[in-house]
Formats: C-alpha cells, sequence, structure tokens
C-alpha cells in the first residue's frame, strides 16, 4: 500500500473458512500527529498502528480481514505481508458457508445426515470494501410447522454497524448492510422444520457522505 496517490485506500482478505489470516507491516512510516494510520479490523477482533509500525504483527480470529490505510502526504504508506493458517480453535460451524464476489446465489442449508446442526448455520459474504451488500430472498418456504415456531428464524447481521435483523415465517425479505460484510443465520428450529430459502445478493455503491 505504498506509493498511492489516494489519501484513503482499503483492501480486503479472504480465506477459506477454517483458515486465520496474519498481516505483517515490513516497512513504511505513518505520522500520527498528522491523522495518518493503519486500521486492521475482521469478525471480533480490530486494531489501529501509527508511527514506524515495521516488524508488527496481526491476526484475524477469522478468515477475512478488511485493510485500510490513511494518509496525508502523497507517496508514503507502508509496505504489508500476509499469510494464512490453520485455525487454532473452531470459530466456524461444519455447515457453515462462505461467499465472495460482487453477486451471488444463497441457499440455505439442511439437516446433516445426523439429524443435528447444533447452534444453527451460518452463511457469511464478503464484497469489496467500499460496496455494500444488497441480499433479496426469492422464496421463503416456512415447511413444516411445528410447536414453538419462535425458534424458527433467520439473523441477517451487518458486520460493520453490527446491526441485526430477523426474519419470520414465510415472506419475500429485501436488506441492505452499512459495509462490505454480512452475515446470515439459520436457526436449529428453521433447519428442523425442514424450511428453506432461495435467493441472491449483489453489490451496492456506498452511500454518499
Amino acid at each position: 500500500m505504498r506509493g498511492t496517490t489516494r489519501p484513503d485506500c482499503a483492501a480486503a482478505i479472504g480465506r477459506p473458512l477454517g483458515e486465520v489470516v496474519t498481516l505483517r507491516v515490513l516497512e513504511g512510516f505513518l505520522n500520527c500527529s498528522a491523522g495518518e494510520m493503519l486500521l486492521l479490523w475482521g469478525r471480533l477482533v480490530w486494531r489501529k498502528m501509527c508511527g514506524k509500525p515495521a516488524g508488527m504483527a496481526f491476526s484475524s480470529q477469522a478468515n477475512t480481514l478488511l485493510v485500510r490505510q490513511r494518509l496525508v502526504r502523497p507517496g508514503g504508506g507502508v509496505l504489508l505481508r500476509y499469510s494464512s493458517q490453520p485455525a487454532p480453535g473452531a470459530f466456524h460451524r461444519g455447515c457453515d458457508t462462505q461467499l465472495f464476489g460482487p453477486r451471488g446465489e444463497i441457499l440455505s442449508p439442511s439437516m446433516s445426515p445426523g439429524g443435528r446442526n447444533v447452534g444453527g448455520c451460518r452463511i457469511f459474504i464478503d464484497v469489496a470494501p467500499r460496496a455494500r451488500i444488497a441480499i433479496h430472498a426469492l422464496t421463503v418456504d416456512s415447511g413444516t410447522r411445528a410447536e414453538g415456531t419462535d425458534a424458527s428464524y433467520i439473523l441477517i447481521r451487518d458486520i460493520h454497524s453490527l446491526r441485526t435483523t430477523a426474519f419470520r415465517g414465510q415472506q419475500t425479505l429485501y436488506w441492505e448492510s452499512e459495509g462490505s460484510q454480512a452475515e446470515m443465520e439459520f436457526s436449529q428450529g428453521f433447519l428442523e422444520a425442514h424450511a428453506s430459502l432461495r435467493g441472491q445478493y449483489w453489490t451496492l455503491h456506498t452511500r454518499a457522505r
């Protein structure tokens, strides 16, 4: 991220589920008093660096990491290197799915052959750093209705703003994010009711400030 003429630039790093990302600063200088900085954030963690961060390292807790650099003087910035390795913990569930790219199809997961998906299943959606996400469910089938239908729901979470929206029952849903990362969670009750969702997502331009 050196030699850029843009005062504010961003990059996204994505790896398969079950891996974490480690970012190392090789060289560079960021003027703290002038407001120059390097921002790193992912699911559950974030960090800010400035000054002479060479030699510093940062590891994510999930498979994605967003990097944003703010400069005042052109031609500055830092030189970075990233790598990935298997995650030391079990942040993801076996039925979770990761979607990358500007658009794609969304299909709800189904019950595992053993009949249990403890805690439900999630779909993670990541797009370009300066984009937002729109989600439209083409069909929502409530499946077999059972007692305690409140346990059957879909949550869509905006990772940037932490805003969470719940959807229940048969409906057509539309949702927009504030940032470039979203998480859809299908409850265990949704899976046990054999409910299904089929939809799509695409990118939107960032709202003007």
